[in-house]
């Protein structure tokens, strides 16, 4: 078991490693594979239920593919939240990490570990990178508004449409450039990207016990967890099932992450049983929230009695850092009332604070206490792209901004 590590702790010797593996892939063709098949996918894995279990394949297959180069190789996850007031100064957007700005009239890269990089998909071209508001970029969304997210959506539906309409598109939009097309993939931020939106599903798998739950439509229909992922023959997915990528820990999806509970110790219950490819939960190598992860699964067909996964203690905060959670959720549970504690932060209701643990290290903020940004809009160039409903998407935005105003409304003081 691998555990996916937040971006914002690798060194520089770490990053250099993982820039030599990026480079590798780019120099065997790997990159402008996965270019191309996320492109040719497009429309399939976006506006739809299969964004999250496709991209949590796609994710791995990355990873694995790396790990032929290097058995070291991890994919990290990029937090964005903690970076939300001025994305500007987020540490990954540097020389030794993800690169800075585009340079010249082309907006070509020129640090970072993909700097001076020479794409071939769709076209031969430099990666480019374009901040969206003229050279700086548009604030992002806060740890609390996924947060609200996370303890208040009962459905994947819906909380895949707060995701993909918040932090995935803003992410994106605010990085531009090769981010801003449908061949973002041959830029890594993309993949510590949706690492950490991945992360967020399985904080919401875990907080709401729903590993199994695929619900709404699915990319080529009413979803359901027999589907096949969609795949393209540049990076074949050998025909997985939504099913055998939705519990972190079992069969080929080995790994976890540092900030986010373990895999849970017997496989959830769903209709069609474990999966037959190593139904055991792997070791993790560091512990995280949740409990043991030594027994075995249930079989098909057994009777499925409660279990200790009804038990998980749940993630109630999109934010990695796990001191400042602790201050969110008190923070928020002594300045708002019960009404609005049962509409955007249910997950509050009778909860208390845990002893502090002296490994915890709250992240000191510029503005910190600072009333919340108002999260950006997505552009109506992306909406269109993505063939969103503009209206939904902005009755979307309405309510991400009723998150902010409640909270900056009370006496609450964000530790971000």
């Amino acid at each position: 078991m691998r555990t996916r590590r937040n971006a914002a702790s690798l060194s520089p010797q770490e990053w250099q490693s993982i820039g030599n593996v990026v480079n590798r892939m780019a120099q065997d063709g790997w990159i402008g594979r996965f270019g191309a098949s996320h492109d040719r996918l497009f429309s399939r894995v976006h506006g739809n239920t299969c964004f999250f279990p496709f991209h949590r394949r796609y994710i791995l297959e990355y990873e694995n593919i790396g790990r032929t180069y290097d058995p070291n190789f991890v994919v990290p996850y990029w937090d964005a939240t903690q970076s939300a007031r001025n994305p500007m100064a987020d540490p990954l957007l540097s020389a030794n990490a993800l690169g800075t700005n585009g340079q010249g009239s082309n907006n070509c890269l020129a640090d970072g570990i993909q700097g001076n990089s020479q794409l071939t998909y769709p076209n031969q071209h430099c990666l480019r990178r374009v901040y969206d508001n003229n050279g700086s970029i548009k604030q992002w969304y806060a740890p609390e508004v996924i947060s609200s997210y996370i303890q208040s959506d009962t459905s994947l539906a819906r909380f895949r449409e707060d995701i993909e309409y918040s932090l995935h598109g803003a992410v994106h939009l605010g990085m531009g450039g090769d981010m801003d097309s449908g061949y973002a993939a041959q830029d890594f931020s993309f993949m510590v990207h949706h690492a950490n939106l991945d992360r967020l599903w399985w904080d919401w798998q875990n907080t709401h016990n729903s590993f199994m739950m695929y619900d709404g439509n699915g990319s080529n229909g009413p979803a359901s967890l027999s589907d096949t992922i969609p795949e393209d023959s540049s990076v074949p997915f050998n025909g997985a099932t939504v099913e055998s990528v939705m519990v972190l820990g079992y069969g080929n999806v080995c790994y976890t992450y540092d900030s986010s509970p373990s895999p849970p110790q017997s496989y959830p219950a769903a209709g069609g049983g474990a999966p037959a490819n190593n139904a055991s939960p792997q070791q993790p190598q560091q512990q995280g929230q949740g409990q043991g992860q030594n027994q075995q699964p249930q079989q098909q067909g057994q009777n499925q009695q409660p279990s200790p996964n009804s038990n998980r203690r749940p993630v109630l905060s999109g934010s990695s850092n796990m001191a400042n959670r602790i201050l969110e959720n008190s923070g928020i549970q002594g300045a708002l009332g019960s009404d609005a504690i049962s509409r955007f932060f249910p997950g509050l209701n009778g909860w208390r604070s845990p002893a502090r643990r002296r490994s915890y290290q709250e992240k000191k903020v510029p503005g910190c206490g600072e009333p919340i940004p108002f999260p950006p809009r997505l552009t109506p160039e992306w909406v269109k792209m993505h063939g969103y409903d503009a209206d939904r998407v902005e009755m979307f935005h309405k309510h991400a901004c009723e998150i902010v105003e409640v909270l900056n409304n009370s006496t609450y003081k964000s530790p971000y």
